[in-house]
């Protein structure tokens, strides 16, 4: 596997246990995790565990050739992007290695996109955010003056300004915005 993979233009480091991995892995991205399902000293999935515990997210592909389709559903529902089973074809495994580097670069460029748009929310002035709280809740400009006891042509200047910082230009881009960053 480590040829192949290496042959695809990866790199890969291949370690001899899982303890030995756990001590060594750090969070890189892109990048994935090929796990054997049944190890000698510890269950592939005993690795995820471990692996969530310690804030590492990397996707997982497991290796199978005696794992039961209870033991694949709960990889699966645990998180593991893919199951493959034994014995399988070197293509099928870069196949899967590529799905899961690429789910991870999506899902990378996804938590920056949110991350920016965090940053952005976060420095909107105080009353602007009083104004944004508003605008989601559904008030219109004159609502939103009468309860913040400010002229509606204010009420108006701070949507623009709210609008502008975030970078949108509709309700419905802004409604969207602010469902991504929470």
């Amino acid at each position: 596997m480590q040829r192949e993979l290496t042959s695809e233009g990866y790199r890969v480091y291949p370690f001899e246990n899982p303890q030995l991995f756990l001590q060594f892995v750090t969070p890189v991205t892109p990048a994935c995790v090929l796990l054997d399902m049944r190890m000698p000293t510890m269950l592939g999935v005993e690795v995820q565990v471990h692996l969530k515990a310690m804030g590492i997210f990397m996707p997982v592909v497991f290796i199978s050739g005696e794992s039961t389709v209870e033991q694949a559903v709960a990889a699966l529902e645990s998180g593991a992007l893919q199951f493959l089973v034994k014995p399988f074809g070197s293509q099928t495994m870069v196949k899967a290695v590529r799905k899961a580097i690429a789910y991870d670069q999506t899902r990378d460029t996804e938590q920056l996109h949110k991350r920016l748009q965090q940053e952005r929310v976060a420095r909107l002035a105080p009353r602007e955010r009083q104004v944004l709280e508003l605008i989601l809740a559904g008030y219109a400009n004159l609502e939103i003056a009468d309860r913040l006891g400010i002229s509606y042509g204010t009420a108006k200047q701070y949507k623009g300004n709210i609008f502008s910082k975030l970078g949108v230009y509709t309700m419905a881009e802004l409604v969207e915005l602010m469902r991504s960053t929470h």
